[in-house]
């Protein structure tokens, strides 16, 4: 992997330096073009300057060329080598004013001639034009020299400009992969197992936002990776204790220790009741996380299936001392649910809000109206659960610190299977408490037809 980001490196230096070049190379080209034909007209129209400045002269003492051929005469005795001998005089229409060439004479229209040469202004007006017949094959040695001197500049500006385009390029370049070398290691360890690596987010850009979201993934993989040994031992845990009651009775009997007396049966036949509800819990739980678990649907009040509910553990809740109320907004609308798997979560809700409810508190079932859904509320005046815990009291086994007394009995699992069958409806599950404050599970079930 480390060939590849060499690769790429280079590839994005050679970009950078082709593109560089290539505009360096454009720019130098059309600057010399552009600078050889603008030096060469200024040094033509320089040489013959004298001569369109006597002209025009000429032109507003008289008001007219007639008697001028004498000017061009002059030129033409003070030409040096490499400048014109011959020339026209032409008016706006081509028509030829002065000649002293032996191809063209006065009089004779040359519109092809019109728009060449020199003009010759007078007034702010263009009256004619002064064409060199035979102009300079090449420049004289001065502007020759200029033309040599900018196109070093040139080369010698295009060479720095390149050496710096290549140096900016590595330095971006470098900039950029340096993260995704970073990225590529810590992809590396991740798949040697180690969670613990970060990459270090030096940028807001989408280099930035890539490592980000890698830093939260492996969050999440070490976050899951905890559960699942923390679910492992857990399990193991829960299953160790029946099987091990249940294996100790019978060889305790088998040995003939123990005598086969019905209440020793029926200890170990309430340690199987556990382990089989312990194995029906895993299925329902991993049925429903899957999405694999059938609903048997029906339209139901929520009024009618929290009165259900309520009735289920009313007589429980007197022996504790506990009251049970159910509260119901008027007018609700109807839920589509399976009434069986709802009614299972709030007997689990129930069940543990009458474990941790003290004698003389109360429980308050809830239904209400909200956004495309009903929202059903289980309130218990019990202990309350730490801030510390709120965020794992909806995961597998999780049964808080030992310093909180709301979630340490059961499996701990419960809550988990609640939440993954509200989930199966479409709906949401949260929680609200606070030590001392007693504890709110909440359950957002969507309306029918929703």
């Amino acid at each position: 992997m480390l060939t590849i980001n060499r690769s790429i490196l280079i590839k994005l230096i050679l970009a950078f330096w082709a593109m560089s070049i290539s505009g360096i190379v454009i720019i130098a080209l059309l600057a010399g073009r552009v600078s050889s034909q603008e030096f060469n007209r200024f040094a033509n129209e320089s040489q013959y300057q004298d001569l369109i400045d006597n002209l025009a002269k000429y032109y507003s003492d008289h008001g007219s060329f007639s008697g001028a051929g004498y000017l061009l005469e002059a030129a033409q005795q003070k030409a040096q080598s490499g400048q014109a001998r011959e020339f026209l005089v032409i008016d706006q229409a081509g028509n030829i004013l002065l000649s002293l060439t032996q191809q063209l004479s006065p009089g004779r229209p040359s519109p092809d001639l019109a728009n060449i040469g020199f003009p010759i202004v007078v007034k702010n007006e263009t009256v004619a034009r002064l064409i060199p017949m035979r102009p300079p094959r090449g420049l004289p040695d001065l502007a020759a020299q200029n033309i040599q001197r900018i196109n070093s500049s040139l080369f010698i500006g295009g060479v720095a400009v390149t050496v710096l385009a290549l140096l900016f390029g590595w330095l971006m370049a470098r900039n950029i992969i340096r993260p995704l070398r970073e990225l590529n290691a810590a992809t590396q360890s991740i798949a040697q197992g180690d969670l613990e690596k970060q990459v270090t987010i030096s940028t807001k850009d989408e280099i930035g936002a890539l490592a980000a979201s890698f830093n939260a993934m492996t969050d999440s993989l070490k976050r899951s990776r905890d559960l699942r040994r923390q679910m492992t031992a857990d399990i193991a845990h829960e299953l160790r204790n029946p099987l091990s009651i249940i294996l100790g009775h019978t060889e305790a009997m088998s040995e003939g220790v123990l005598p086969a007396t019905p209440e020793t049966l029926d200890i170990i036949y309430d340690e199987a009741k556990h382990l089989s509800r312990l194995v029906d819990d895993l299925r329902t739980l991993s049925l429903s996380e899957s999405g694999e678990l059938a609903l048997q649907r029906s339209l139901v009040e929520p009024a009618a299936l929290l009165e259900r509910s309520a009735s289920a553990y009313t007589v429980r809740a007197a022996e504790k001392g506990v009251t049970i109320q159910v509260e119901s907004a008027p007018d609700l609308p109807t839920i589509d649910v399976d009434v069986e798997r709802i009614g299972q979560v709030l007997a689990n809700l129930l069940d543990n809000s009458l474990k941790h409810t003290p004698s003389g508190g109360s429980i308050r079932l809830l239904a209400a109206a909200a956004t495309e859904a009903v929202e059903i509320s289980v309130q218990d005046s019990g202990p309350g659960i730490p801030p510390e815990d709120l965020p794992y009291v909806f995961d597998r086994f999780y049964r808080g610190k030992q310093t909180s007394g709301r979630i340490l009995d059961g499996s701990g699992l419960g809550l988990a299977i609640s939440r993954a069958l509200v989930e199966l409806h479409g709906g949401q599950m949260s929680v609200e408490s606070g030590v001392g404050q007693g504890t709110t599970i909440n359950i957002h079930l969507p309306v029918a037809g929703s």
